[in-house]
C-alpha cells in the first residue's frame, strides 16, 4: 500500500510540474490552451466509462494526439486540472 502511495504522489508531481511548465509556455493563454485537452480527457473518460487517468492512457496508447512533446505537457497539465478540481469539491 505504501508503494502504491508513493507511486500516487510522484505522478501527481509529474502532472503538476507539467502544468507549471504549460503555465510558462503559454503565459496568458494557458486557460484558453488547456481548455480543449480537459475537454478531451472528459470525453473519453466518459464515453469509456473509465476515470480520468484510464482515458489519458487511452489516448496515449491509442490515438496519435499526444505525440508531441508539447501536446504531452498540455495533457499533462488538463488532467492535472481535473483531478485538482475533482478533489476539491466538498
Amino acid at each position: 500500500m505504501a508503494e502504491t502511495i508513493s507511486k500516487t504522489f510522484r505522478n501527481l508531481q509529474v502532472l503538476e510540474e507539467a502544468r507549471t511548465m504549460a503555465r510558462l509556455l503559454c503565459k496568458g493563454d494557458y486557460a484558453e490552451t488547456v481548455k480543449p485537452f480537459i475537454s478531451i480527457i472528459e470525453k473519453v473518460a466518459e464515453a469509456n466509462n473509465e476515470n480520468h487517468f484510464e482515458a489519458m492512457k487511452r489516448i496515449q496508447d491509442q490515438t496519435d494526439l499526444a505525440t508531441a512533446e508539447e501536446k504531452k505537457v498540455l495533457f499533462a497539465a488538463a488532467l492535472m486540472e481535473i483531478v485538482e478540481v475533482k478533489n476539491l469539491v466538498f
